[in-house]
């Protein structure tokens, strides 16, 4: 009686509350409880990894081998209670076990372990004004790593969010999450709470705004482990309160469409991190003809750290004017005002870029001239001013080189995108000093991933009193002959920097290159060659030759390949000034890659890859995998195998890994 009485009741909230239809109820049986899926699958996957390591600065050798087991049972499904409407559910539970041996040098080490995991999620009253989300989960991972132990990842979420639906919608949402990162070089436990309200206009097309307010709190500790050192243990607790609004409205005069769009931010972050960050950034787009519009920009931003206080105020105005079909001219004029704790910066100044495209008889012809001025005033009661969040990829054995020069020893500081991850000199990186440059490099070793983006800190050397004018002129030529493949460039680009009154800060450049070059493209082949010719003040003058090229071929559907590489001779012709050693007065680089899928049967494909990297002069430094993999799959059963090499030398450190892996997925 109570079931039934239950089930009219819910069948009358499903049809007396606005956005209830009878048709969608018409569409699903009600049901207490419809499971509308259920499958799983059996997995086992392993891997056999033998490394070989030798560290020149102490002559220490390690050999590790690793041999890795994993056996897991997932199930999944998917339903709803009563009706789809009422409550939409989907659950997915796994349950495993891990065998592991790791033996280095004269050591062994046994673990097994076990594999739990989840994934719940809810929505209730999903047709509703008012519908509520609730999900959970827990995960095991494991990332791989080259030449180094995998990184094992424990995570667990859980959180709800309430959705108010119509012209505005409103979102609320809780979330708590546990993850903890282990691996041979660091640890990480942390723990979040966030909350998060959001609400959205959209009533009007043109018409768009969206608020968010977010707090978190985050409670995490690190524990690196140096070698022949004491670990190094960071307690990193961190407090978050931010406020975001984006706005963009468009307007009409007649034909033409007017917009005008930006961002508001503030933070508030209290902890191992102290930031207080007001942002307001807006820009008008003004349309006065298919021919004319007028550019306006705006911004405010505010950021105080432990370190600085960092006040920047910045405008700009514009215009962009179109000639007949093939002249483009844009115009700007800027400025900005920077006040720090340790001194100011003041810029003003213009740029003109005229861009030129025109189908001559010889062939389609391209010129992009740029041309500007700005003035800069600057002060610094310390000699110094601080760069902060400056964004460097750091890709392979490649040296990056930071923006300013004469950066202050010992102030550089390197985290992950959300400052929340501070990397170790020495374990994930590396510096080096050139000219009155500074360079990074990603060591491979360490824990910062191929490829990842990081945020530098630094402090650089100012002016206490000066002022300087800065002359720019970027010139570009691109000639598409129109009875052959081939293109021709040429380039030219100036940044000269000049003391005009008061202290010299020995940070004035004056960089001047010259670029020939051409290209080739028939397909399946492209070829490129250029020399470029590169005076400089502060960093060594330099000439090279670059050569590139690759062949792109797909034969048919079973069969594809590709294969490149590039080629770069560079010398310093001023390396004496700059004092480098012997030998290391030039730089030669070469790359090779090469990559193909074959497709053996309807059911096998094979997969191939290699690529080398090889520095040698002023960085000494090698990066080379070679491997492949067999996929298997039939029905239900998927299995691949796969097997590469990989060998390194940074700077006299060296390294080999070889790895085998296998991974088999029976679905059910």
């Amino acid at each position: 009686m109570t079931c039934r009485c239950l089930q009219v009741g819910v069948f009358v909230v499903l049809v007396v509350v606005p956005g209830g239809t009878v048709l969608a109820q018409q569409s699903a049986p009600i049901q207490n409880l419809n499971i509308t899926g259920l499958e799983g699958d059996l997995l086992l996957t392993g891997h056999y990894r033998k490394d070989h390591e030798t560290r020149a600065s102490s002559g220490q050798v390690t050999d590790e081998k690793d041999v890795f087991f994993r056996e897991e049972l997932g199930l999944r499904s998917r339903g709803y209670f009563y009706h789809p409407n009422l409550l939409e559910w989907n659950a997915g539970l796994r349950l495993g076990l891990t065998q592991q041996t790791i033996d280095i040098n004269d050591d062994s080490f046994d673990s097994d372990g076990t594999i739990t995991g989840y994934n719940l999620s809810g929505l209730l009253l999903r047709e509703k004004p008012v519908s509520v989300r609730a999900y959970a989960s827990k995960s095991d991972e494991f990332i791989d790593r080259s030449f180094a132990r995998q990184i094992e990842l424990n995570s667990r979420v859980h959180g709800a969010e309430i959705l108010f639906k119509g012209a505005t919608p409103i979102s609320l949402l809780y979330e708590k999450s546990d993850e903890f990162e282990e691996s041979d070089i660091r640890t990480d436990d942390e723990t979040t709470d966030l909350l998060r309200f959001r609400i959205t206009d959209s009533r009007d097309k043109d018409l768009f705004t969206q608020f968010t307010y977010e707090h978190e709190d985050t409670d995490k500790t690190s524990i690196f482990f140096i070698p022949g050192g004491a670990p190094i243990v960071q307690d990193l607790p961190d407090e978050r309160d931010e406020f975001n609004l984006a706005n963009r409205w468009r307007f009409h005069d007649g034909d033409n469409t007017h917009t005008l769009f930006g961002h508001t931010r503030m933070l508030r972050r209290r902890g191992s991190f102290n930031n207080d960050l007001f942002s307001f950034n807006q820009r008008l787009d003004y349309q006065h003809s298919d021919t004319l519009s007028t550019f306006y920009r705006g911004q405010v931003l505010s950021d105080d750290t432990d370190t600085q206080k960092d006040d920047f105020l910045e405008g700009e105005v514009g215009f962009v004017k179109k000639y007949y079909k093939s002249l483009v001219v844009t115009g700007r004029i800027f400025g900005s005002d920077r006040q720090l704790d340790s001194g100011t910066e003041q810029r003003y100044g213009t740029f003109v870029d005229l861009d030129y495209r025109k189908r001559t008889p010889v062939g389609r012809y391209s010129s992009s001239l740029g041309v500007g001025v700005d003035q800069e005033t600057q002060t610094s009661e310390s000699g110094e001013l601080g760069v902060r969040d400056e964004a460097v990829v750091l890709a392979g054995v490649t040296p990056q080189r930071l923006r300013e020069p004469n950066i202050v020893p010992g102030t550089v500081i390197v985290t992950d995108i959300s400052n929340a991850v501070t990397f170790i000199e020495g374990i994930d990186y590396r510096l080096q000093d050139i000219g009155r440059f500074t360079e990074i490099v990603r060591l491979v070793t360490g824990t910062i991933v191929d490829g990842q983006l990081v945020l530098v800190d630094y402090a650089s050397g100012a002016a206490e009193d000066g002022q300087f004018r800065t002359n720019r002129v970027n010139w570009r030529h691109r000639l598409q002959l129109k009875d052959l493949p081939i293109a021709l460039i040429v380039e030219y680009r100036l940044r000269d920097e000049q003391l005009e009154s008061g202290d010299d800060p020995g940070n004035l450049d004056r960089e001047e290159v010259i670029l020939l070059g051409a290209e080739f493209r028939v397909d399946p082949i492209t070829l490129a060659g250029e020399y470029e010719q590169r005076d400089q003040r502060l960093f060594p003058s330099s000439r090279a030759y670059r050569f590139r090229g690759t062949y792109d071929q797909l034969i048919d559907d079973t069969l594809s390949f590709t294969i490149g590489g590039d080629y770069e001779k560079l010398r310093y012709i001023d390396a004496d000034d700059f004092g480098f050693e012997p030998g290391r007065d030039f730089l030669d680089r070469y790359s090779l890659f090469a990559h193909s899928t074959v497709k053996l049967r309807r059911d096998l494909l094979a997969r191939f890859e290699a690529s080398f990297t090889d520095m040698r002069g002023r960085d000494n430094d090698k990066l080379a995998r070679v491997g492949g993999s067999l996929n298997y799959r039939r029905g239900n059963l998927d299995f691949t195998i796969s097997a590469h090499h990989e060998e390194f030398e940074q700077e006299g450190d060296d390294g080999e890994s070889d790895v085998i892996r296998f991974t088999m997925r029976r679905s059910f």
